[in-house]
C-alpha cells in the first residue's frame, strides 16, 4: 500500500499542475446515504467518497458450449484517498476456464478527456467503456491478449443490499464505516470474445452468458485492512435465483441478499459458513472452499468449490467457483471475492 500512496501522491500533485489545461468529462453527484435516489440517479460518481463498477460473469462459446469463460471488469475511483481530485482504478480480467489460463491488467489514472464517469458512461478509454441505456449496458475492454464486446440485459432489475442499500462495512459503531449498494444480479448476456495468443494470431468468439453488475460507494475507509477487509459472495443459481453475502470475519459481521426467480429480494443475515481450505497468494493466506448454511433459503446447504486459483488481482484473490448441492449436482457458479489480512496464520495452521 506504501507504492500505492507514493503514486498517488504523485498523480495529484500533476493533476494540480494541468487542471487549468485540459478538460474532464467527470460529473460527481452529492453522497447521500439512507435518504440516497435511485439506481439511475446513482450511477454517476460521488463527491467525497469511494466507490466502484463492478462487472463479472461468465460466458459460453455459441459454437461449443462445453467452453466456459469468466471475466471482470472494475473501474474505481478513490475520492477520499486522493484529496477530493478524480482518480480511477482500472481491473480488467479473463479466465479460459477450461484451462485455467488467466489474464489481468490494470492502470491507475487521473480523471481527464478519456478517464471519466458521469450519468451514463464510464470510461477509461482506450482500455474500457461502460455504458448505460434505459434497458440495458454495453460493455467494451480491451487487453493484451483478449478483447470482450458484450451487450447485457437488465434481466429481473436491480436490487438494494442490507438496510435499504446501506451496508456497514465491518464496524456497527463507526458512522463512516458505510456503503450504499446495489446489484443487477441476473444480467442476460451475449456478445464477441477475441482471444489473442502470444504470436498476435486471434480466435473470434460469439458467446452467451450470465453478468452480475455492483455499484457500490460510501465512506468507508478503503485501504484499512483491520476495518474493510471482506469475503465476497455472488451465487449465481441455475434456477435464475441469486445470492449475494457480504462477510467481514475479523469483525463477526455479515449482511447478504437473497434474489428470488420472481425479483422480489429478502435481507439475508442468518448463514454460516466455514473454509475448506487456505491458500497463501503474495504473503497473505486466504480461506479456499467453503461450506455454507442458509437455513430457510432454497436447499440450505451447499459447497463452493474453487476451480482454479490462478485469479490474483493487486491485492484480492477473485475466484471463479462451482456451486453443489448435497447429491454434489452442480446448481450454479459463483464468483468469490477474497481480500488479504483476514485469514492470518490459518496457512499451515494444520
Amino acid at each position: 500500500m506504501k507504492i500505492l500512496a507514493t503514486i498517488t501522491g504523485r498523480l495529484i500533485l500533476t493533476a494540480l499542475l494541468l487542471m487549468p489545461f485540459f478538460g474532464c468529462k467527470d460529473r460527481a453527484v452529492p453522497y447521500r446515504q439512507e435518504d440516497h435516489g435511485s439506481f439511475v440517479e446513482e450511477f454517476p460518481p460521488h463527491l467525497n467518497a469511494n466507490g466502484w463498477w463492478y462487472l463479472t460473469g461468465y460466458l459460453t462459446n455459441d459454437a461449443n458450449p462445453s467452453e466456459l469463460y469468466s471475466f471482470q471488469y472494475t473501474q474505481a475511483y478513490m475520492r477520499r484517498v486522493s484529496g477530493g481530485i478524480p482518480m480511477y482504478l482500472l481491473m480488467l480480467a479473463v479466465t479460459n476456464l477450461q484451462t485455467g489460463k488467466h489474464f489481468f491488467e490494470s492502470q491507475l489514472k487521473l480523471a481527464d478527456m478519456h478517464v471519466y464517469a458521469n450519468d451514463s458512461t464510464v470510461s477509461f478509454q482506450p482500455r474500457s467503456l461502460l455504458t448505460r441505456h434505459e434497458d440495458s449496458m454495453d460493455l467494451v475492454m480491451e487487453m493484451k491478449n483478449a478483447l470482450l464486446n458484450l451487450h447485457l440485459g437488465m434481466g429481473k432489475g436491480a436490487f438494494w443490499h442490507a438496510d435499504n442499500g446501506v451496508l456497514i462495512m465491518g464496524l456497527p459503531d463507526d458512522p463512516e464505516q458505510r456503503s450504499v449498494y446495489y446489484s443487477y444480479t441476473n444480467m442476460p448476456t451475449t456478445g464477441a470474445l477475441t482471444l489473442r495468443d502470444d504470436t498476435g494470431a486471434q480466435t473470434v468468439l460469439s458467446v452467451t452468458g450470465k453478468s452480475w453488475f455492483d455499484r457500490q460507494w460510501g465512506t468507508w475507509r478503503l485501504l484499512d485492512a483491520q476495518s474493510s477487509n471482506w469475503e465476497w459472495f455472488s451465487l449465481r443459481f441455475f434456477d435464475d435465483e441469486e445470492v449475494m453475502l457480504f462477510a467481514f470475519p475479523q469483525q463477526s459481521y455479515q449482511d447478504g441478499t437473497y434474489v428470488r426467480k420472481n425479483a422480489t429480494s429478502e435481507r439475508l443475515t442468518d448463514y454460516s459458513y466455514t473454509p475448506l481450505d487456505y491458500i497463501k497468494m503474495n504473503d497473505s493466506c486466504y480461506s479456499f472452499g467453503w461450506d455454507l448454511t442458509m437455513p430457510g433459503i432454497k436447499q440450505e446447504h451447499y459447497r463452493i468449490i474453487p476451480m482454479y486459483d490462478t485469479e490474483f488481482h493487486l491485492r484480492t484473490f477473485e475466484l471463479f467457483a462451482r456451486i453443489l448441492n448435497d447429491s454434489d449436482e452442480l446448481v450454479g457458479y459463483a464468483i468469490v471475492e477474497l481480500l488479504p489480512d483476514i485469514r492470518k496464520g490459518m496457512c499451515g495452521a494444520n
